[in-house]
């Protein structure tokens, strides 16, 4: 991945950690993770985790919640994300080997 992309992973690590998206309650359910355990791989970067290790699944869980899921602050983004939600999503898709994001926020569109 691209410097620039690498740079867009640890802001949203550090959103996800620091930021008002996601609440304590719903934190663990929504990433799969801690929000200590997401601390400790944002501490890391720019160290990129191996495929299929917790650490990539971290990575992916908090770009893809950070894309889809309604936080309802989205006035506050640009506080914590120079990058744009659409700039996240070309990230996630990358990131996952993508070519081309899915534009269905339920995941459940064509690629």
């Amino acid at each position: 991945m691209a410097d620039h992309e690498l740079q867009i992973i640890q802001e949203c690590l550090d959103a996800a950690v620091s930021g008002p998206f996601f609440p304590d309650w719903e934190f663990h359910s929504l990433m799969g993770f801690t929000r200590d355990e997401i601390a400790a791989v944002a501490a890391s970067w720019p160290s990129p985790p191996l495929a299929g290790t917790e650490g990539d699944d971290a990575v992916n869980n908090v770009l893809n919640n950070l894309v889809g899921y309604p936080h309802g602050v989205e006035s506050r983004w640009h506080e914590y994300l120079p990058a744009t939600r659409d700039q996240v999503a070309q990230v996630l898709a990358r990131w996952r080997g993508e070519d081309v994001v899915d534009q269905d926020p339920g995941g459940n569109g064509e690629h």
